[in-house]
């Protein structure tokens, strides 16, 4: 049984920066030299309320960088204007397919009270939002009270100043993280009076401009299928008061900007996908799941999909999509008996133990659909997550972020000639895809099981020639599982493996056709013993039974593993993304995904550089066989090689008896004329010689 070492999901909040209400720096401004990184304050000492401004946001995933060793958290400082060193570095790590939402809060306006007792700058908010960031009213200055020399006349609204704006949404992310971001995330998704951006390019580059001033709250509204944690939202005001960093030469506090660009981070994981396969118990299995399996025609078999779960947070972060695709070859028929069970440990999902089951889901939950391909034969099941089962996935309090799911089903192998005999097998692929909110952006994991089957190939002789096969008979007894062979005869001397029986007079009478070929079909590798029962009149049957021995072909089947943005295993970087990225990207055997046997393919999927590994598929070992002990040919079916084992039976004529009366007394008669010949010999002999 092959282990699954998973990758190890974790979601924080990534950018405190961003709880600044100076965002982090953009190269639109950069690229527009628009003349709003000028200093404003060379004509007066207020904000030009004319002059438009901009947001630029370039998106990176901080998971792979922090795993390439490029960045570390906390190693930037914030400070509202471009960081080109910082783009450089952080340009492979790049996630397109980020939809960023903005909301314009309200105006900037300074307090001044009772004629310059107080003088502050106060940010004008909604609602809302208030209630969001659990601001309390009597905090509010009161820009109405007629000792305010500009009054504030707009209703709704509020107004505070950025260290009670950034201390109560620091608050709320800190204490109630998942609760305040889908809050705010839900309330710029849903506001007719927020802007959404356009999707992250390759570039991880989105931007809003003509921007009137003031405060805005932005935040991730949806992510591609990679991304697990968004940045936590944040506050930008337009303009804002320039700000010294480690990374330039300014000094702080000498300008007003007008154009902000900010580089919030995000982290990454994927699920992982395990097809399995194993011999029902009630048809003779030894209970353990592994990619491939021997089996009979006419056995049931448990097939398992194991998944587990990518992380989930805020609500950007929800699943949109969880679709498995699992196609049955043409010998399997599914018996239309899907279920789908959660669980929070990963040996109790791989063996299916569904006593330890946190859920077991049957109907509402998820769709299925079963379609034949009427020219190839092979029944293609899909089962989608529906609205329901995708809201309990994503519950942010009992949902299943990070739990293993496993969609389990039964299947009978087919007694007839569309079961496959010999090492080409039987087929069960299996493909799971799914979305995040960007539903644009999509991912696929694929897994193989495959199940095998064998027959006997007998030719029935006489040494005279002469003898007529079909009234030969044989058991056939599995000693393995102690149980004897039941079949049907399909055509004269062909049968198809039904079942199975621990009673002798249940068990099938095999018999040749009359040209002698026997064909028996459909059995599993194990120890077997072909007793000859009975043969055509006037010949010898077999003395004992013989033993025949088949060894299943076997075969190493790894899952793909889905890859991260950046991995290039060519690299030092992708080296490097490879060993540490969640504790190190390995495949089913827990080998690191760059010396697995599966190919890391190195291609671009939407302008992610993702290095996914296919699935591998390879160190078969074929079947083989020995008939009392020695080894035995096999001989194809279909094409497929080592299908049937070869067995040539002969039966030779009995022994003629004496027979009474007739040519038998004269006989006699003759024989005993000699035995006095001979007496008479001996005794002369002995007389001469005294």
């Amino acid at each position: 049984m092959r282990k699954r070492h998973l990758l190890k999901k974790a979601g924080t909040s990534l950018i405190a920066a961003a709880l600044m209400l100076s965002c982090t720096a953009s190269a639109y401004a950069q690229e527009k030299e628009s003349g709003a990184a000028e200093d404003a304050l060379e004509a007066s000492d207020v904000i030009d309320i004319t002059k438009k401004g901009s947001i630029a946001i370039y998106k990176y995933d901080m998971t792979s960088a922090e795993a390439a060793g490029v960045y570390t958290e906390g190693s930037h400082q914030a400070t509202g204007e471009a960081d080109p060193a910082l783009q450089e570095i952080m340009s492979p790590y790049a996630v397109e397919g980020v939809e960023f939402s903005y909301l314009r809060c309200g105006d900037i306006e300074t307090y001044s009270y009772n004629g310059g007792a107080a003088v502050k700058l106060v940010y004008e908010i909604p609602e809302e939002l208030r209630r969001i960031l659990g601001l309390k009213e009597v905090d509010a200055v009161s820009m109405s009270d007629e000792n305010v020399s500009s009054q504030c006349l707009h209703t709704g609204v509020w107004h505070y100043t950025s260290q009670q704006l950034n201390d109560a949404l620091k608050n709320g992310l800190e204490n109630e993280n998942i609760k305040t971001k889908s809050a705010l995330e839900n309330y710029l998704s849903t506001s007719e009076k927020s802007e959404k951006m356009t999707l992250t390019d390759q570039f991880g580059y989105t931007y809003a401009d003509k921007l009137q001033t003031g405060l805005y709250l932005i935040a991730e509204t949806k992510v591609p299928e990679q991304v697990t944690a968004t940045c936590n939202p944040w506050l930008v005001s337009l303009p804002f008061t320039n700000e010294g960093g480690d990374w330039n030469d300014e000094k702080g506090g000498e300008k007003w900007l007008y154009d902000a660009v900010c580089y919030p981070k995000n982290q990454t994981g994927n699920p992982t996908l395990d097809k399995l396969v194993r011999q029902s118990p009630d048809c003779g299995g030894d209970g353990g799941y592994d990619s491939t399996e021997t089996v009979s025609e006419g056995d049931v078999l448990d097939y398992l999909l194991v998944s587990k779960i990518p992380h989930i947070t805020s609500q950007a972060t929800w699943l949109k999509m969880y679709t498995f695709k699992d196609t049955l070859s043409k010998g399997l028929t599914y018996n239309k008996d899907v279920k789908i069970a959660l669980y929070s440990h990963e040996e109790d999902a791989i063996n299916n133990k569904t006593e330890k089951a946190e859920a077991i889901w049957t109907t509402n939950e998820f769709t299925q659909s079963a379609l034949k391909d009427g020219k190839s034969g092979q029944t293609v099941l899909t089962i989608s997550m529906t609205d329901k089962g995708l809201e309990k996935m994503n519950h942010p309090e009992q949902g299943f972020s990070d739990y293993y799911m496993v969609v389990y089903y039964t299947a009978k192998v087919n007694s007839d000639n569309t079961t496959v005999l010999g090492d080409d097998g039987n087929e069960n692929d299996a493909v799971l895809t799914w979305k995040r909110t960007s539903e644009k952006y999509f991912n696929t994991l694929e897994d193989r099981c495959v199940v095998y089957a064998f027959g006997l190939n007998l030719n029935k002789t006489f040494s005279d020639g002469k003898g007529n096969a079909a009234k030969a008979a044989f058991t056939l007894f599995n000693k393995d599982n102690q149980v004897y062979v039941v079949a049907e005869e399909a055509a004269g001397g062909t049968y198809y493996v039904t079942g199975k029986t621990n009673m002798k007079e249940q068990a099938t009478i095999f018999r040749p056709a009359e040209s002698g070929k026997l064909l028996i079909n459909g059995i599993e590798g194990d120890n077997y013993q072909l007793t000859e029962c009975s043969t055509d009149n006037g010949y010898s049957i077999l003395k004992e039974g013989i033993m025949i021995t088949i060894n299943s072909t076997t075969e190493t089947i790894i899952p793909s593993v889905a890859g991260t943005t950046g991995l290039e295993a060519a690299t030092d970087a992708g080296q490097a993304i490879n060993k540490n990225y969640n504790g190190g990207i390995v495949d089913a055997e827990g080998v690191n995904v760059s010396e697995s046997k599966g190919v890391q393919r190195l291609e671009n999927a939407n302008g992610r550089t993702i290095g996914k590994t296919d699935m591998y598929e390879g160190d078969k070992i074929s079947a083989s066989a020995s008939v009392d002990g020695i080894d035995a040919a096999m001989s194809d079916a279909d094409g497929s090689v080592n299908a049937r084992v070869n067995l040539n039976i002969l039966n030779s004529k009995t022994f003629l008896l004496p027979q009474t009366g007739g040519t038998g007394l004269y006989a006699a008669t003759i024989i005993g004329a000699i035995a006095i010949g001979l007496g008479f010999v001996l005794t002369r002999k002995k007389r001469q010689q005294a």
